[in-house]
């Protein structure tokens, strides 16, 4: 016997669409009342998806033939973003979409409904790295800065963190032979013809070694020095190859040329970056000698997995990856890029700076770093890219630690920059530019310092009195006086001070979002993580920031009363 009547089965059957969701949002309306202090559920009442739905809208052909739309973009917008508030893999957001009501509700889907799987997902976000990489981090500031519009003009701190590989580094050997295959792999691609050419003008034994050949830990040195030999030369005779082909036949790679080329690049910087190669008198013979490794280039290629990664050196730290660059305010992170692991941290600082003016039409008062940019050179790049309107504050080295003999500062520049003057009164006006930096060399001829009792402290004890006098005049001098001045204010030493925060908010994105490490590979893919990560940071430190500042009145109320109370 039926427990439910039959009549009812009949409305029910007609009507079960209808009732499943008229269940759904009753289930979820008493879910959400249950769990009004989740973060899912604050941000799912404040958060405006509509500027990121109509930014991704393309994702969606308009027209044409194909199934309709199963999954909506304001569901697969909301997806990416619990993807990385949560720093879940996309096999895990799929399962969390399915399984977890908290975050299916706040994606969208019904309870009965199904998500979408690891695959669409995928799909999404490469679309959304490939269209829209920084869509989502601005977006969510312009929100913020609705709610909290001072956070504009707020000093900011800056520095930077290892974002390390999704790639393991090689051996100069393997490293070689491996950007080989991808440079035939590439040109077998865009012309078999050509791969076919390429491969039988090679010694395939000397380049790719043999199934049975000894692992390359088992060598001796001169065992090693003798396979690396061969490798080289057999790499040299396969980019040889490859441009001969390219020269005789540019049309039959001509819509994949840029593939090749790439690998081309890569070789040739590994060749010049880790060994010198010397030929013999006739051109026939190619001796091979790999560089001391304080002679090697400085963005050397580690992983032909990943080549556009390089090793990070900090201290003695040594991370093989990218330099990602961060500045944030004591609250929220206002930019932030992922460079090349190699690339100094300062370099950076004009280009996000830069990014602010372009993408939020604001750069802060004052931007505050550490000692790697306290030269003039940095100090001039943030006063050009913000037109005067960013002060760079950052610790400078007096100049009377660096050296012990009088220096730049010593001596007097005229008004109009043609002549120097030393503190001994002697004038030059013989400059020449600099071929190593930014600034000019003024010389004093040995007769002028004849007999001047400051000889010693200014040539110092090495330099022989027959020899001129070299002054080193930087293009950034002023800027550099205008910085000095300030490092002496209290205003600066309290501005430093602040430098400390930026150091908890990349401890919190290295902690609980997931950026110490690379989940693809390639600088414009780590860049589209490093600002997602902080996106997620935003939106938590959004959150907070609401609620205690809908907790304010509460609690100034209560001091009141209690306050009354007590008298």
């Amino acid at each position: 016997m039926d427990i439910i009547p039959a009549v009812v089965q009949v409305v029910v059957e007609g009507h079960l669409k209808e009732l499943l969701y008229w269940f759904s949002d009753e289930m979820y309306r008493r879910l959400w009342r249950r769990a009004q202090g989740h973060f899912l559920v604050r941000l799912r009442d404040h958060l405006d998806t509509g500027p990121l739905e109509a930014a991704c809208a393309a994702y969606h052909h308009s027209s044409g033939p194909g199934a309709p739309v199963v999954h909506p973009m304001s569901r697969l917008v909301r997806a990416l973003l619990v993807k990385y508030l949560l720093d879940l893999s996309l096999r895990e957001l799929e399962q969390a979409i399915q399984w977890n009501l908290l975050v299916k509700g706040f994606v969208g889907y019904a309870l009965f409904e199904a998500g979408p799987d690891h695959a669409t997902l995928a799909r999404f976000e490469q679309w959304v790295w490939e269209h829209q990489p920084r869509t989502f981090f601005d977006q969510i500031l312009r929100q913020i800065d609705e709610d909290f519009p001072e956070e504009r003009g707020k000093a900011q701190m800056g520095d930077t963190y290892a974002l390390r590989a999704n790639a393991a580094t090689e051996s100069l050997i393997r490293l070689l032979r491996h950007s080989c295959q991808r440079l035939l792999w590439a040109l077998a691609e865009s012309d078999a013809q050509g791969h076919g050419w390429v491969v039988s003008q090679l010694d395939a034994e000397a380049l790719f070694g043999t199934d049975d050949e000894v692992k390359e830990y088992r060598l001796r040195p001169a065992e090693r020095r003798q396979r690396l030999e061969s490798t080289v030369v057999a790499v040299v005779w396969c980019l040889s190859a490859v441009r001969s082909w390219l020269v005789e036949h540019p049309a039959s790679v001509a819509n994949d040329a840029g593939r090749v080329t790439t690998w081309l690049v890569h070789l040739d910087k590994i060749l010049a970056d880790e060994v010198e190669l010397r030929h013999d008198e006739h051109k026939q013979g190619i001796a091979v000698q790999e560089w001391p490794k304080e002679q090697k280039g400085s963005y050397r290629l580690a992983s032909a997995t990943d080549p556009e990664a390089t090793y990070r050196v900090h201290g003695e730290q040594i991370d093989f990856g990218y330099n990602v660059n961060v500045a944030a305010t004591d609250s929220f992170i206002r930019e932030i890029r992922a460079d090349t692991g190699a690339q100094p941290d300062a370099l950076a600082i004009a280009a996000v700076l830069s990014a602010q003016q372009e993408h939020l039409g604001a750069v802060p008062a004052k931007f505050i770093y550490d000692k790697a940019a306290g030269t003039g050179k940095w100090h001039a790049a943030v006063e050009k890219v913000t037109d005067g309107r960013t002060q760079l504050v950052a610790p400078l080295i007096p100049y009377e630690q660096r050296r012990a003999r009088f220096g730049p500062d010593d001596f007097v520049l005229s008004s109009d920059g043609q002549s120097l003057t030393c503190p001994q009164g002697q004038v030059s006006a013989t400059a020449y530019r600099s071929q190593s930096g930014e600034g000019r060399t003024f010389r004093f001829a040995a007769p002028q310092c004849a007999g001047c009792a400051l000889l010693q402290p200014c040539r110092g004890e090495q330099a022989p009195a027959t020899h001129m006098r070299q002054v080193y005049i930087s293009d950034h001098r002023s800027v550099l006086a205008k910085a000095r001045t300030y490092a002496r204010t209290l205003e600066f030493q309290q501005d430093l001070k602040q430098r400390s925060i930026i150091e908890r908010i990349i401890a919190n994105l290295v902690r609980y979002h997931g950026a110490r490490h690379a989940r693809r590979r390639g600088q414009s893919k780590c860049d589209f993580q490093a600002k997602m990560n902080a996106t997620a940071f935003n939106i938590r430190q959004w959150l907070r920031r609401l609620e205690r500042q809908a907790k304010a009145p509460v609690e100034a109320l209560t001091l009141c009363l209690r306050v009354e109370s007590a008298c």
